[in-house]
């Protein structure tokens, strides 16, 4: 991937790991969108990274979504990278069925698999009138080694490995597409997960090596031994990932 001269649109890029490419992307020449869903982040976010594009959406809502479509168009931009960052975690303890947030697990899969695959029907015109177009869906080491706390986000992220495998061959060769596999990243999301974690800047300075490389499948710091790991002893990784964050019995 080219990291100049783009115009890239980053879902949730208000705060973690997508303000952090925001930021490292217009610092290299590129125009940038974010979207996210609290204004507040928004705000603080453009006034950290000068230049900055901002619109408030829930990409899980689909007028949301068609509002921010129509917005960039309206601004004259024509977007040729998507980065599909927005997701949600939160724990699920089905042990318990009764207790269950079934509505709060619907808008997770909702916000981590839906959205992301609606995001890309609605912009996969405007990338394809580009020579240069981009899809880079964030995925997690927990869609290939589940955290048993968190059984909604990682197998959502795990259907967005799949996912993004299909549509790499379907779209090929006119739009790159990339799935990208972040560490435990020190961001409110990975509080109180138990997992070591990565600063925000250290990863997406790699994140920004392995663009440059090329590949389809970029994974950042520690989580590069996961696939290695899941194959040879996929026991032994679940059950060492699972007892760092305490999720096993």
């Amino acid at each position: 991937m080219k990291l100049t001269g783009n115009t890239i649109l980053i879902t949730g890029g208000g705060t973690g790991i997508g303000l952090g490419l925001a930021g490292a992307f217009t610092e290299r020449g590129n125009q940038v969108v974010i979207c996210g869903r609290r204004q507040e982040k928004l705000d603080y976010a453009c006034r950290q990274v000068p230049g900055l594009r901002a619109h408030r959406c829930d990409v899980s809502d689909a007028a949301d979504r068609q509002r921010l479509f129509d917005a960039i168009v309206a601004d004259g931009l024509a977007v040729n990278v998507l980065i599909n960052n927005a997701a949600c975690m939160r724990p699920y303890d089905f042990s318990r069925p009764d207790a269950l947030d079934v509505e709060g697990l619907h808008q997770d899969i909702t916000a981590n698999l839906v959205a992301p695959i609606e995001m890309i029907r609605l912009f996969l015109p405007m990338l394809r009138e580009h020579g240069r177009a981009t899809i880079i869906n964030v995925s997690s080491p927990g869609g290939v080694v589940p955290v048993a706390r968190f059984p909604i986000y990682c197998a959502s992220k795990a259907a967005v490995i799949s996912f993004s495998h299909s549509l790499r061959r379907q779209l090929a060769p006119e739009v790159k597409v990339i799935t990208l596999y972040p560490p435990s990243v020190d961001t409110a999301m990975m509080a109180g997960v138990g997992l070591p974690t990565i600063s925000v800047d250290d990863c997406n300075r790699e994140i920004l090596k392995r663009l440059a490389r090329g590949r389809d499948e970029i994974w950042i710091g520690e989580a590069r031994y996961i696939p290695i790991l899941s194959r040879l002893m996929p026991k032994r990784i679940l059950s060492i990932v699972n007892n760092a964050t305490g999720d096993s019995p």
